[in-house]
């Protein structure tokens, strides 16, 4: 009874080593850099909840609410002058569209400045976020990128 089982065994293995070696997974996909852009569908659901917190901070910290409709957020036409800018965001497609944000101060004096505003949003895509209702987190957020010497001659 051994020597059948013994024998069946190192047939299997032998048919094992006969097999050719299993080609290596290939290298994953580069990761954009840019929060706005979708790299899968569960990206995209998870950066359409942080732009649905960034709408409810923004709102908290003095800004209009936004309505939707469609891929839209934006801010109505009626919404009463706040000194914030207004907001104008596409929601992305999933698996892989991009989130497009634009923002306007209607009265020009507005508490922040739309590309600051952009970096904010830009954050809680990110999944570090810049609250607005925070100006200590704020100011960090928005002090200028350190720039480095071009090495190049």
């Amino acid at each position: 009874m051994r020597l059948p089982l013994s024998m069946g065994f190192v047939l299997l293995l032998a048919g094992c080593a006969g097999q050719p070696p299993v080609a290596p997974a290939p290298p994953p996909e580069p990761v954009s850099s840019d929060p706005q852009q979708c790299q899968g569908r569960t990206d995209c659901t998870t950066k359409t909840s942080r732009t649905l917190l960034f709408v409810f901070d923004y709102a908290e910290a003095g800004g209009a609410l936004v309505q939707r409709k469609g891929p839209w957020l934006f801010t109505p036409s009626a919404a009463k002058p706040s000194g914030w800018p207004s907001l104008k965001i596409r929601l992305a497609d999933p698996p892989a569209g991009r989130f497009e944000f634009a923002s306007q101060c209607p009265a020009g004096n507005c508490r922040i400045g739309e590309d600051d505003l952009l970096r904010v949003y830009r954050s809680y895509l990110g999944g570090e976020p810049c609250l607005l209702s925070d100006a200590k987190a704020l100011a960090r957020c928005l002090e200028p990128a350190t720039l480095t010497p071009d090495p190049s001659p």
